[in-house]
């Protein structure tokens, strides 16, 4: 779909109360401090540029700057200019020649070079720098002497713009961040190497303060950029290029070259390691080389340098040095949920749109389809009779009107008898016999292409259905990307040095805690102790240690050890202040046949207790396959980290398509978080559940329907805070219709456990399976679970 820009215009209207509507004032533009900041920047570095000289002779270094700025504009003369202020201080004529030629260049070819055409600008610039050697040369009576020089820095012009575009390319881009190549980077250097060597024709003071400073600053930039290659490379290639330029000697060259391959090595351990390297490393390899040169101005420059890249804001750091991480781990993981959560909506509304081509529409008998019957009749029956043309020509609507009728008995009846004829067409109809028979034959066909049509429809429903329901579920499980813990990085470390303290050699420690602020686990993964259990008798009390908590090992008794037998793999959890303890009675309803019910019990690492009960429809081996399903779905969708009200959703889905004919079951869940003893009875079509605390019987009831009768589950949902003692019991309904209801219930309960009190589950669950299995009825016999959990708190 194109979209339609609409642009709002603001004229000059009177309204019909005589007020003028005024046009909209535009806002007045600041001055561009910044592109005067910027034009600024490229003509002192232009000035330094032009000062520049090799090997005191050769003076390649002005139009090699300048001929960068080739195609870009007005910005080229405001260079050319500072570089021609600085190469006049050197050879005045051969620096007019240069320039004047350069001019001549930009008013001409250079108007149409690109900025991204680094060869044609190169080759531009050592044609400018050509003709002003050769002009020169001539102007010294024609020595070949000074034509090699014209050659020698032609050449040199040449091979300088086009190592040097790139990095000023990136400078005139005017990105916010600068993410560099290696290329840029050596780029940069050589564009901080030239200027450093303008600098160094300055005063002599300035360049043995000044020079190292910027010199170290630069260097340590490189070296943080690209670590210990880049490092080594930017030093060698600034180190020569101030001393070809005549700024430092061989020393101060080797030292600087040191300065940057270290800087890089320790670059991971942060800024000060980086500084602390740069400045040690040319000091001790003077100190037993030349201490000569271990000079105050010297040594304070390349100190300078050091405190000056320590003290550089970390943004300002990033921009100037090109940093390529922009962004934390935080970050990086929030854009890759966003992208993930992006996926999954885009693959829920592709099935909701693939759903909404399975939904069943209610097909009806059509006139026009039965007129077609009524057609095929006809054709096959009173072809060739005499009175064909009288019935269907002469007597039209009274025979149409006898074949719907005749078809409206056979829907009726099942099927077409002669005296269900009209008794003119009895007397009339030469063929009676063939037209019974076919107006059966026809309906017949008529019905089974209705029955498969139906069935048809029924798939296509149950599809359309099953495709709704995963996008849904898909489109539920984008909003739970979320990373429901955080990573304790100070405990990591403490733990790290207390286990190389102990001898132990970690290869992993990973500490983990809940947002909540509890449920901290320990990973631990070090070097395999022979099965002995030597690393977990000597960790165990350790992580208590460190993490200041009751911590227990997630696999009591093992050591887990990988499949190569290297590696050990330790798993510590915080221990919970509560702990319950469960049982289950079954009881079938007919004896020697499996019961409906199926039960779980699950503790996840994370501190939370799940109990569930699930009561299939019917009795017998069908409803424990329903059951059964129900409770291992949840289970999986627990372990799996699924939050209750997905893992419900997901069930109904999986019971609503499971076959074609009419399935369900009962969800009874109550979890549990054992730090804090809330907890939450999640009911779909389940009886009541109870809790016995101090001589009274609390009841939790719910009105809902089974999962997989609707396509839209609301399960009610609740919440208790469980005391120290409790017990619960969630039983089925065969439980309360035996006793006749959930009311009757809580009472027989209640006098039951005050006649015979109980504190262990299992014999709890037994007790009130045996006793409710006296008060069933014969006639009403159904299966009968108890599942009984004993809640208390732990004792320190």
């Amino acid at each position: 779909m194109e979209k339609t820009e609409i642009t709002l215009e603001y004229t000059e209207e009177r309204s019909a109360f005589g007020k003028a509507i005024l046009p909209k004032k535009k806002p007045k533009k600041g001055f561009p401090w910044k592109a005067v900041g910027r034009t600024g920047c490229f003509c002192l570095l232009g000035y330094f540029w032009g000062r520049g000289e090799v090997l005191q002779i050769l003076h390649p270094m002005g139009l090699g700057y300048l001929s960068a700025f080739f195609g870009e504009g007005w910005l080229f003369w405001p260079v050319w200019l500072m570089v021609g202020i600085g190469s006049f201080s050197a050879v005045p004529l051969k620096a007019g020649a240069g320039l004047a030629a350069a001019a001549a260049i930009q008013l001409t070819l250079g108007r149409f070079v690109g900025r991204e055409e680094y060869g044609k600008k190169a080759l531009l610039g050592s044609f400018a720098m050509a003709l002003a050697g050769i002009f020169y040369a001539i102007s010294r009576q024609g020595l070949g002497f000074y034509f090699a020089l014209a050659a020698m820095e032609s050449s040199l012009v040449l091979a300088v713009s086009f190592l040097l575009q790139k990095g000023l390319s990136a400078l005139l881009a005017q990105e916010r961040y600068l993410i560099l190549t290696r290329e840029e980077t050596i780029s940069f250097v050589l564009l901080a190497g030239g200027t450093l060597a303008g600098m160094a024709t300055l005063q002599r003071g300035l360049q043995q303060s000044f020079l190292p400073m910027a010199a170290s600053f630069c260097l340590l930039l490189a070296a943080r950029q690209e670590g210990m290659g880049g490092g080594a490379a930017a030093g060698v290639f600034l180190g020569f290029l101030l001393f070809v330029c005549g700024g430092i000697d061989m020393p101060l060259f080797i030292a600087l070259s040191l300065g940057g391959l270290l800087a890089g090595c320790v670059r991971d351990f942060g800024r000060a390691a980086s500084a602390l390297a740069m400045v040690l490393s040319p000091c001790v390899f003077l100190f037993y080389i030349d201490a000569e040169k271990l000079q105050p101005f010297w040594l304070g420059g390349l100190c300078g340098g050091a405190v000056l890249f320590c003290l550089f804001p970390q943004r300002t750091l990033e921009k100037i040095s090109g940093a390529r991480a922009t962004e934390s781990p935080a970050d990086r993981y929030t854009k890759m949920k966003e992208m993930t959560e992006e996926k999954l909506l885009g693959c829920a509304a592709a099935f909701d749109a693939l759903a909404k081509t399975f939904r069943r529409q209610e097909e009806r008998m059509e006139k026009g389809r039965v007129s077609r019957l009524v057609d095929t009749i006809a054709g096959k029956v009173c072809q060739g009779c005499g009175l064909a043309h009288y019935c269907w020509e002469e007597e039209l609507y009274r025979t149409y009107s006898m074949a719907f009728s005749a078809l409206s008995a056979c829907e009726e009846k099942g099927r077409l008898q002669k005296a269900d004829l009209p008794p003119y067409f009895q007397e009339t109809c030469p063929r009676l016999e063939n037209f019974t028979e076919m107006v059966n034959e026809v309906y017949e066909i008529y019905r089974r292409d209705q029955v498969w049509g139906s069935r048809l429809s029924e798939c296509r429903e149950l599809v359309g259905q099953q495709m709704q329901a995963v996008g849904e579920i898909m489109q539920t499980l984008s909003g739970q990307m979320e990373l429901d813990c955080i990573f304790l990085e100070g405990m990591e470390d403490a733990l790290t040095a207390a286990l190389k303290k102990q001898g132990f050699h970690p290869q992993k420690v990973l500490v983990t805690e809940e947002k909540s602020g509890r449920g901290r686990q320990v990973r631990i993964t070090l070097p395999a102790c022979g099965g002995k259990g030597v690393c977990r008798d000597k960790i165990l009390p350790l992580v208590k240690q460190i993490l200041d908590c009751p911590v227990v090992l997630q696999e009591e008794g093992t050591c887990a050890v990988d499949a190569e037998g290297r590696f050990c793999a330790l798993h510590f959890r915080e221990e919970p202040v509560f702990a319950i303890h469960t049982a289950t009675a079954f009881a079938p309803a007919e004896g020697g046949r499996p019961t409906g019910d199926a039960a779980a019990f699950l503790e996840t690492e994370k501190g939370r207790a799940l109990l569930a009960l699930s009561d299939g429809m019917g009795t017998g081996a069908e409803a424990a396959k329903e059951s059964r399903v129900a409770i291992e779905l949840l289970e999986q969708f627990t372990e799996a980290g699924f939050d209750r009200e997905l893992s419900v959703k997901m069930i109904n889905s999986a019971l609503l398509l499971r076959r074609g004919e009419e399935t369900y079951a009962t969800l009874d869940i109550c979890e549990i978080d054992l730090f804090n003893g809330h907890a939450e009875f999640v009911k779909l079509g389940a009886v009541a559940s109870y809790i016995w605390r101090n001589d009274r019987v609390i009841s939790l009831r719910a009105t809902t329907l089974p999962a997989g009768i609707l396509k839209q589950v609301i399960p009610e949902t609740n919440e208790m805070l469980l005391k120290d003692g409790d017990m619960l019991f969630l039983v089925t309904d065969g439980i309360t219709d035996a006793l006749g209801g959930e009311e009757k219930t809580a009472g027989w309960l209640k006098g039951k456990l005050l006649a015979f009190p109980v504190a262990n589950p299992e014999d709890a669950a037994e007790y009130i399976l045996q006793e409710a299995k006296k008060e069933r009825k014969e006639e009403r016999r159904d299966d009968m679970t108890v599942l009984a959990g004993r809640f208390w708190k732990k004792r320190a």
